[in-house]
């Protein structure tokens, strides 16, 4: 799909307009398509799309609308996050701000819309198009941000006196009808037209486009008017250079300084001017300019005393350094430069590739480079010998492929290895181990696994050396390492070889790749650390600290995939012991079975691997044998899975049912609360006549678990519930249920992600229609994602066509029954099947095809009498009666619905089965 809002809006889908009608639904897939491939925060979404008049209940109000654009533009066009919602289609905003092509603007973007004003002026500017600034500029006479903006175009463009003419006619309005003077914006912007600049200076005239720096700029900016040091850091090619030369072409009067190993900082800085007849002091010539000092790091010491004195005996001039660590020095402000996000690296190579290439390729090869300006730049060069297939291929040995640079930039940017060579020969001894050995994470990691994994003493390789006497403390031996270690990282981090984010210290990939090269890596230290860590977390995972222990599994993902791979490789006692640890986080709180496929296969010899690779297959059960004996939870859980593909088979209820009983018998409350979980699933699943028993030992179940922290549990528990509360029509308790579990379940992520027996969000929807709420069952039901399970794509149609039943669209029902029982073919889900064929045969009936109707329900019949599942052989008998009293079989429809209640173990309180109870008791004479 794609979505045109440079001018009216525009969608096409597969070459076919589609015709969004409503301004607010307009408004917000073009507020969507102002941020392509970024998430936009539910609550600027609410603010953008209400100004001045939000809803009582915004994120419901929004979520309605969202929901109206998706039955408008698909369902999958607009996708939902935990904090808002993105657009998942292509825009002309993309587009142009990627190739600058004037010829997609088809008129005023964004449709006016007032939320969007601010990116319409910044879009013009972008494109150099003076006249639709002044038209946005007399569309909104009063916004002082978008005047200003105006004024200083014009003045850019030579246009002075139009510029100030802008600001007195801005001024009077202003007066006039607001009573007000203007603003730091327009006041800021008049002192700059009116200001006298002189363009003096010795700046190079800039080569080739500059992308992506805007914030930091205007941050630059910002701190060079409060600061008089300010000093770029930022790994060697990330554009430091660039930034500083760019920001310096702003003000009146720059000098650029280019120190080498060679020059002596005040003699560089002397040569910079130009000759001097009347050989004035250096210092007294700068008045009050900027002066640039580039590529500091191999000269810092002399670099920080010329600034020393230059700060002190110049004092109207201000410093803009560049350097892969700081100056050092009072009054220094640093501002790291960070490679570039993923969109302006694209941006970056495209243009420098100069020819259209793969932008999914293009997309992959900058994030392999790490958003590196100067990588970018050699491996554009390289697209133009090599095809964006070889170079993807390619991109992995960063250090061998961009091994061509300019040949006449400076030797330590001709090739990306010399970058990293540069920087390397600044580093001390104990600095180069460090880093060499940090090469063994992925992804980064936290300071205490890089002591014990790669700190002071860390047994392989030349010890950490060098550490300066004046970080020493006194204490235990433990603690000084650390200190040591903590200490080489953060001095990393100075010289921008190491990147910290928060707690987490990490290499760029290219850096990585570069210290692999050492040989100091000790990946069976790595496996130890990480395999314990992981053995540590994972019973949290049942507890209160639950999101404590997700936020480490997440965060240390590709650590211990890291040292899994080695495991597999090179200790398979490791290997086993990870794949226990680790089973939890995949198979129940985050439902990620391509992870259990990738994983189980490789580590053997091991029971919970078996049945793990297994799932899904015939074989699932006989490997399952070895794990009955075992009370772990993940044996446990894997157990319930497997079961699951039989189902209701007397047999494995009496199994389960000792496994409840000896996990009765544990000292742990939680497996006490599963083995209440397990005889609801035995009474529920497996029995006649015990739905109130099974009702009982969940609540039972539930209880335990909210006493122990477990929040999976609640919502699993609670989802078992809502099965029998949906089964006996208790629909509206059911519907708090589900509620609750919805609720829940999103304090650990997107509701989809938790192993439930069925989807909190399907659950709800099933129970909305029961109840009439039909609008809010599809809500939901466009809310489930896409799922590679058959059984689960097969209960969203049964949902679906739940909804075209109870909607009175029974032509519909039939094709959406049909198409479950269509993707479920050969599934051994048989209480599942057993209800779409009894669903069927209640839309067919109410065709009145009542022969066809009678032919599915004996299927029905046929299929749910595999199992002994009573409650849901009861639901087959209770819709099996409403074709029997069609056909006038008043004292079968009896039979029927008196053996439903005897399987259930009561009445159901369904309104549609009282009312049919009560029908065909009313018919054959029976007093109730």
């Amino acid at each position: 799909m794609r979505v045109n809002v440079l001018g009216p809006l525009q969608v096409v889908a597969g070459g076919a307009p589609v015709e969004v009608r409503g301004k607010r639904l307009r408004w917000l897939l073009i507020r969507l398509a102002m941020e392509p491939g970024r998430v936009v925060p539910a609550e600027r979404l609410i603010a953008d799309l209400w100004p001045g008049e939000p809803p009582a209940d915004g994120p419901a109000a929004l979520q309605s609308l969202v929901s109206r654009l998706r039955r408008t533009v698909g369902s999958d066009v607009v996708s939902s996050h935990a904090s808002g919602y993105r657009l998942e289609a292509s825009t002309d905003v993309e587009e142009f701000s990627r190739t600058r092509n004037a010829a997609l603007w088809r008129g005023a973007a964004f449709e006016d819309a007032p939320f969007a004003v601010d990116e319409a002026v910044r879009l013009a500017l972008l494109r150099d198009d003076l006249a639709g600034v002044e038209a946005l500029a007399a569309a909104h006479p009063l916004r002082e941000d978008v005047q200003a903006r105006f004024m200083l175009a014009l003045h850019a463009a030579g246009r002075r006196s139009d510029a100030l003419a802008v600001f007195e006619r801005v001024r009077s309005a202003l007066a006039d009808e607001l009573g007000v003077d203007p603003g730091e914006a327009l006041a800021s912007a008049h002192l700059t037209v009116l200001r006298e600049r002189v363009s003096r200076g010795n700046l190079p005239a800039p080569v080739g486009s500059f992308v992506g720096r805007d914030a930091d700029l205007a941050s630059l900016a910002e701190l060079l008017r409060d600061n008089r040091l300010v000093t770029l850091t930022g790994f060697g090619g990330v554009g430091k250079t660039r930034l500083a030369l760019t920001h310096a072409a702003s003000v009146p009067q720059a000098w650029f300084v280019e120190l080498d190993s060679a020059a002596e900082p005040l003699a560089a800085l002397d040569a910079a001017l130009g000759p001097n007849p009347l050989a004035t002091p250096v210092f007294s010539r700068l008045g009050s300019s900027l002066v640039v000092l580039d590529n500091c790091e191999h000269v810092v010491d002399a670099a920080a005393a010329l600034c020393v004195r230059l700060l002190a005996e110049a004092p109207d001039v201000r410093v803009l350094a560049t350097s892969r660590e700081p100056l050092g020095i009072p009054g220094e402000v640093v501002h790291p430069v960070a490679p570039l996000d993923l969109d302006h690296a694209v941006r970056l190579f495209s243009a420098r590739v100069g020819q259209a290439l793969d932008l999914d390729v293009v997309r992959r090869v900058c994030a392999a480079l790490d958003g590196i300006p100067l990588a970018l730049e050699l491996a554009a060069a390289r697209a133009r010998s090599l095809s964006a297939a070889q170079l993807e291929s390619r991109v992995d040995s960063r250090l061998r492929l961009l091994d061509r640079g300019s040949r006449t930039g400076p030797l330590r940017h001709r090739t990306l290895r010399a970058v990293i060579d540069w920087s390397w020969e600044l580093l001390d001894d104990a600095e180069r181990v460090l880093l060499a050995r940090l090469a063994v994470f992925v992804g980064g990691a936290t300071a205490s696994a890089v002591h014990e994994v790669c700190g002071a003493g860390s047994r392989r390789g030349t010890p950490l050396l060098g550490t300066p006497a004046s970080h020493r403390t006194q204490g235990p031996r433990q603690d000084q390492d650390l200190w040591d270690t903590e200490d080489l990282l953060a001095a990393l981090v100075e010289k921008s070889l190491v990147v910290r984010a928060g707690e987490r210290y990490r290499l760029l990939e290219t850096v990585r790749e570069y210290a692999l090269e050492q040989d100091q890596a000790d990946p069976a230290k790595h496996a130890a650390y990480y395999v314990a860590l992981a053995e540590q977390n994972e019973p949290l995972l049942r507890g209160p600290r639950q999101l404590d222990a997700l936020k480490v599994f997440d965060a240390e993902r590709a650590n211990l995939d890291a040292a899994q791979a080695w495991a597999v490789r090179h200790d398979p006692a490791i290997a086993r012991r990870m794949m226990a640890a680790r089973t939890w986080h995949w198979l129940v709180m985050t439902k990620r079975f391509e992870e259990i496929r990738r994983w189980a296969p490789l580590t053997p010899d091991d029971p919970l691997s078996d049945v793990l690779a297994s799932l899904g297959t015939p074989e699932a059960m006989s490997a399952a044998e070895r794990l009955w004996q075992e009370d772990v939870p993940t044996a446990l859980c894997a157990l319930m899975l497997t079961s699951g593909q039989v189902w209701g088979q007397t047999e494995l209820g009496g199994r389960l049912t000792k496994l409840a009983d000896r996990l009765e018998q544990s000292q742990d409350e939680w497996m006490r609360a599963f083995s209440a979980l397990v005889r609801g699933v035995v009474a529920g699943e497996f029995s006649e006549g015990a739905a109130p028993e099974a009702e009982a030992a969940y609540r039972r179940a539930l209880d335990r678990f909210r006493a122990v922290g477990d929040r999976w549990a609640v919502v699993f528990g609670l989802s078992c519930l809502v099965m029998v509360l949906m089964n006996r029509g208790a629909f509206a308790e059911g519907l708090k249920a589900v509620s609750e579990a919805r609720q829940v379940a999103a304090e650990l992520g997107e509701p989809e992600t938790v192993l439930v027996p069925m989807s909190v969000l399907m659950q709800a929807a099933r129970i909305k229609v029961r109840v009439g709420d039909l609008a809010g069952a599809r809500a939901d039901l466009e809310m489930v994602g896409a799922s590679q399970f058959d059984l689960d794509r097969g209960r969203v149609a049964q949902a679906y066509g739940e909804v075209a039943y109870f909607s009175g669209d029974f032509e519909q029902a039939v094709a959406l029954y049909r198409q479950a029982l269509d993707t479920t073919a050969g599934s051994p889900a048989n209480q599942f099947r057993a209800t779409v064929h009894a669903g069927l045969g209640l839309a067919l009936t109410r065709l009145g095809h009542l022969g066809e109707a009678g032919e599915e329900h004996r299927k029905a019949l046929d299929t749910v009498n595999k199992s002994a599942d009573g409650p849901a052989r009861a639901m087959v008998l209770e819709w099996y009666a409403d074709w029997l009293l069609a056909q006038s079989n008043l004292r079968r429809a009896k039979e029927a619905l008196d053996e439903a209640e005897r399987l259930r173990g009561g009445p159901s309180s369904d309104p549609a089965v009282v009312q049919l109870r009560d029908r065909v008791r009313a018919e054959v004479g029976v007093d109730r």
